[in-house]
């Protein structure tokens, strides 16, 4: 493995069936991007190498083709005892094929100039938190001066500077389907559920799904030195490295427990405050045993089979019931464990799949005959604007007011081009009855307005299409901007508000 390793790295015996033969000039091309590489960083403006930048590439390539994690650890192992523990032997042999060929030899191996130093790290940290801020998701100091702190490389350091400092959620783990398994969120998601939780110094705060670490880091920020940190994985494998992550990084004080967070931790409760950083269907026992009587919790609920997923922030206001004083969009990888509850997906066609609540039996084959019929489109002169418009729970409030089925459709970017091509913002909202569906999609106005529409096909088109209009001209005469979401313990004690029904709780949805 080694051995081929350092040929690709030596770019050196190509063979004649190589995809790379029909392109000569590669290596030459990549010895030239060396030396402008090594001209930045003469400059001091070089922040990132090419060699990292082919990593980040080469990690998303390998996860969408299903090369397995001990895989990929072995071709990153062999990769580095070539350039680390054997750099003379690569010298000297590209000095030898120098030597043969006439000419220089292009020396991949020692031309990476990525960069992790100190100053680095802190100008992408205070350079995400600016960001965060300018979106308006700080709401207190303490949140922003926990992010201005923590530094997130070290709970990631298996991935490039920019990337764990970057704007988007990072993968970590994957299944042998490329499903993920774990990742680092979204900061400005982590810091929106921060702000939701409400951590005062002191407090104690138990953490579901610890992942890389890097939010308990933060919580311990947050309640310091007299609070205490319980984070629990559900892995063996991620707690490990959890806890490893969190005593490089300074906080070897947060107690890490491998074992299924539906069970919480008693030898630490309660909590006053209890964050859930998987998407959970339910809330187990264990969480309404473990919080104080004016506890707060905040986590990320599936409120239908789909995946239609809320960030709530509970504040407990009886033993056994828990009112929601705020809900945000979100997604989040399944929570695994007693609770786990796997979606149903139908595959209306290659590129379209329809994730719908498995207990409204669903009929397959209606529904994907139905999908293939004739496309009809209806525009509705609705309009909503892509900032500061309380439209982000539209998908929640069609589910809590239609009587037709409700599901998301999932579509790929083929499935897009072809016409295909529901609305992004509420994640493929859609209704449907037996073999017809009718889903919303958008068009945009102008930069920052987008006119609402209905996409109906199968033998009902018209009718669900008129039923979905009707709907969105409910909902535009008033707009509500945020549910109210009540989770009873007792299943008695339900109002008559639209209720669902989990094995532990049940929740109302009111407006």
């Amino acid at each position: 493995m080694v051995a081929a390793v350092e040929q690709l790295l030596l770019f050196a015996a190509d063979a004649p069936g190589s995809p790379l033969s029909d392109a000569p000039a590669w290596a030459t091309a990549v010895q030239e991007t060396g030396r402008r590489l090594a001209e930045l960083a003469a400059a001091g403006t070089l922040t990132r190498g090419l060699r990292a930048v082919i990593t980040h590439h080469l990690m998303f390539l390998f996860n969408r083709h299903g090369v397995s994690g001990a895989d990929q650890y072995q071709l990153a192992t062999a990769a580095r005892h070539a350039v680390f523990d054997s750099p003379g032997e690569i010298r000297d042999t590209a000095s030898n094929i120098a030597a043969s060929s006439g000419g220089p030899a292009s020396l991949g191996a020692v031309t990476d100039t990525h960069t992790t130093h100190a100053d680095n790290s802190a100008r992408l940290r205070h350079e995400l938190a600016d960001w965060i801020k300018g979106r308006g998701t700080f709401r207190t100091p303490m949140v922003e001066t926990a992010f201005r702190t923590v530094r997130r490389e070290l709970f990631l350091p298996e991935v490039p500077l920019d990337v764990a400092y970057g704007r988007t959620p990072v993968v970590t783990r994957r299944d042998d389907a490329g499903m993920s398994l774990s990742s680092a969120s979204a900061p400005n998601m982590v810091a929106t559920m921060l702000e939701q939780l409400t951590v005062h110094p002191g407090q104690r705060i138990l953490e579901i799904g610890a992942a890389t670490g890097v939010n308990a880091a933060l919580l311990s920020e947050l309640t310091g030195v007299d609070g205490t940190v319980v984070t629990i994985e559900f892995d063996p494998a991620f707690a490990a490295s959890a806890a490893e992550h969190l005593t490089a990084a300074g906080y070897p004080h947060v107690t890490v427990i491998a074992g299924d967070g539906a069970l919480g931790h008693t030898d630490q409760a309660p909590y006053d405050r209890i964050i859930v950083t998987a998407g959970a269907f339910d809330l187990p026992p264990a969480f309404w045993n473990q919080l104080t009587p004016t506890g707060r919790i905040v986590v990320p609920l599936r409120l239908h089979g789909s995946g239609l997923t809320r960030s709530l922030a509970f504040n407990r206001t009886g033993a056994g019931r828990l009112v929601a004083d705020g809900a945000v969009v979100c997604g989040f990888v399944p929570m695994r464990g007693v609770t786990e509850r796997d979606e149903q997906r139908i595959n209306l066609t290659d590129d379209v799949v329809f994730r719908v609540e498995s207990t409204d039996q669903p009929d397959p084959a209606a529904l994907t005959d139905g999908f293939g019929q004739t496309r009809h489109e209806q525009w509705t002169g609705i309009t909503a604007r892509y900032d500061h418009d309380p439209a982000d729970h539209l998908d929640l409030w069609l589910l809590t007011h239609a009587t037709a089925r409700f599901g998301r459709l999932a579509v790929t970017a083929e499935a897009r081009s072809a016409g295909i091509d529901p609305a992004r913002r509420w994640g493929g909202a859609a209704l449907y009855d037996d073999g017809t569906v009718s889903y919303l999609v958008t068009r945009d106005l102008s930069d920052d307005v987008a006119e609402l529409g209905v996409v109906a096909c199968g033998p009902q088109h018209g009718t669900l299409a008129e039923t979905t209009v009707d709907l969105l001209a409910e909902w535009d005469k008033s707009r509500p901007g945020q549910p109210t979401v009540t989770a009873y313990r007792n299943p008695d004690s339900v109002s008559t508000a639209r209720y669902f029904a989990r094995p532990y709780t049940t929740l109302t949805v009111t407006w």
